[in-house]
C-alpha cells in the first residue's frame, strides 16, 4: 500500500447500532460490521506491543484484536477491555449483557463500551487503509451522527437520559488503542443522536427492503396459507400495510412494537424481559452441572450454531438436546405473553412480522403458540405470519437504524 503523508481532518461519519445482547450489528457509511457483545477486562499492563508486520493484519481484523481503554460518561470503569474473538479465547470471565438483571442496557458500561468500540475501530481503520500509517500525533477525531435503541419499556423511561450521555454537552469521548508501542487515542464527538425503540428500527428496515427482499417476505407469507388465501399479495403490501405488529425476539428481551394507521404505537408496543439469552443460559447451567466446560451462553451460542465435526458431533447432539427442552420451556411460559398482546391489538393488526437473532432457534416452539392464539379470534381473521429466518432479520434494527442517521443532518436546524 502506497504511503501517505497528511494530518489526518476530522471525520463526520453516520453510524446506525444495534447493540443486541447477543451480537453487535453496526452500519458505519454503508459498511457493516458483526460481533459477539462480549469483552474480557484486562488487567495485564505488560502486554508486547505490535510489530510493525503484525499492523496490517492487525487492522484487517480490529474488531475481533482491539485492547482499549475509555473516557466517557457512558463508562464508569477504567480498565481496559479485549473484544470480539479476542475475549472470548482469552480463558478469562467475559463481560457480556446480563439477560436477568433489572438494570436496562443504558445503565450497563457495556453498551458504551461496545458502541465506542466500534466507532473507535472504524475510524483507525479508515485512517490506516487511506494513508498506509497509524495517525502521525498518535490522535484522531471523528463526529458522528448516532441512531441507536432501546428496548421498548426501556425506551419510555431511559431515553432521554441516554441521548444526553452521547451528548456529553458537546465533549469528546475518548478511546485509547493499547496495541501498539504508542498509545493512539480517538476522540469521538456526537453531534446528532437519536434513540428510537428496538422492533421499530427492525419496521423501518423492513419498509426500504428490496425487491429480492421483498419476494422472500411474500413468499414466507404464503407458505403459511396453502389454500391460495394470500393469492395476489405482494412483498410490498405486507411490509406497507398500516396496522401491524413487530416481534422482536433478541437475547435479552423480545419486543412488541405496534404499528397503527402508520406510525409507531408507544401506548400498546411492550417488552418482555426475557429472550433467547434465557434458553441459552438455563441450557447453560444443565451443561455446566453435567461437567461441560462452557463459561458463558456466547461461547455456548457459538458452539450450536456451526456445523459440528466427526469429532465433536456426539457432544453437539447432546448440547443441542438440551436445549431444545430449554426452548420447549420458554414457548411455554410464552403463551401469557402473547395473550396479553393480542388482547391489545387483535381487533385492528393486519400483519405480523417475527424476526430477530432468536426467531430460526425459536420458530418451531413459538410458531404454533402464536398460531394457536390467532384461531381464537374465527376463520375470517386471516392474519399473514411473515416469520423472517435469523441469518437475515438479525440484520433488520440496524439497517432501519442507518436509515434514521441518514435523515438525520437535513433537519439539522431543528435538532435539539
Amino acid at each position: 500500500m502506497a504511503k501517505v503523508t497528511a494530518q489526518s481532518i476530522i471525520q463526520a461519519i453516520k453510524a446506525g447500532l444495534d447493540l443486541g445482547n447477543g451480537y453487535v450489528k453496526a452500519n458505519i457509511n454503508g459498511k457493516i460490521r458483526v460481533f459477539p457483545s462480549v469483552v474480557v477486562k484486562q488487567f495485564n499492563r505488560n502486554t508486547i506491543p505490535l510489530g510493525a508486520d503484525d499492523i496490517d493484519d492487525f487492522m484487517k481484523d480490529i474488531i475481533n484484536q482491539m485492547d482499549l481503554s475509555f473516557v466517557s460518561p457512558l463508562v464508569k470503569s477504567t480498565e481496559r477491555r479485549l473484544f470480539g474473538e479476542r475475549a472470548l479465547k482469552s480463558g478469562n470471565s467475559v463481560e457480556e449483557f446480563d439477560v436477568y438483571s433489572k438494570l436496562g442496557k443504558s445503565e450497563v458500561d457495556l453498551s458504551g463500551v461496545l458502541a465506542l468500540g466500534t466507532i473507535a475501530a472504524d475510524r483507525l481503520q479508515d485512517h490506516y487503509n487511506t494513508t498506509g500509517n497509524l495517525p502521525e500525533n498518535d490522535v484522531l477525531q471523528v463526529r458522528v451522527d448516532l441512531a441507536t435503541a432501546l428496548p421498548i419499556d426501556e425506551h419510555k423511561t431511559r431515553a432521554e437520559l441516554y441521548r444526553e450521555l452521547y451528548l456529553n454537552n458537546g465533549g469528546s469521548h475518548i478511546v485509547t488503542f493499547h496495541n501498539f508501542k504508542n498509545l493512539i487515542r480517538v476522540e469521538i464527538i456526537f453531534e446528532y443522536v437519536m434513540v428510537i425503540n428496538e422492533g421499530e428500527s427492525a419496521q423501518y428496515g423492513l419498509m426500504l427492503a428490496k425487491d429480492e427482499v421483498l419476494e422472500m417476505i411474500r413468499q414466507e407469507a404464503v407458505k403459511r396459507f396453502p389454500n391460495g388465501e394470500l393469492e395476489g399479495i405482494s412483498g410490498k403490501d405486507l411490509v406497507n400495510a398500516e396496522n401491524l405488529l413487530g416481534i422482536d425476539i433478541g437475547e435479552g428481551t423480545i419486543d412488541w412494537a405496534v404499528f397503527s394507521n402508520g406510525r409507531f404505537n408507544p401506548d400498546a408496543s411492550t417488552t418482555t424481559k426475557k429472550g433467547y439469552g434465557s434458553v441459552l443460559e438455563e441450557t447453560l447451567g444443565v451443561l455446566q452441572n453435567e461437567g461441560y466446560a462452557y463459561r458463558s451462553r456466547k461461547e455456548l451460542a457459538e458452539f450450536l450454531h456451526k456445523e459440528p465435526s466427526t469429532f465433536t458431533k456426539a457432544k453437539w447432539e447432546r448440547v443441542s438436546n438440551v436445549s431444545q427442552t430449554q426452548e420447549d420451556r420458554f414457548a411455554e411460559s410464552m403463551s401469557g405473553e402473547i395473550s396479553k398482546v393480542f388482547n391489545k391489538v387483535s381487533g385492528y393488526i393486519e400483519v405480523i412480522f417475527v424476526f430477530g437473532g432468536g426467531a430460526t432457534p425459536l420458530e418451531w416452539t413459538l410458531f404454533p403458540k402464536l398460531q394457536s392464539r390467532i384461531s381464537e379470534f374465527g376463520k375470517d381473521n386471516l392474519l399473514p405470519i411473515v416469520y423472517l429466518d435469523s441469518s437475515f432479520s438479525r440484520f433488520l434494527n440496524v439497517q432501519g437504524l442507518y436509515q434514521v442517521a441518514l435523515r438525520m443532518r437535513p433537519n439539522r436546524k431543528d435538532a435539539s
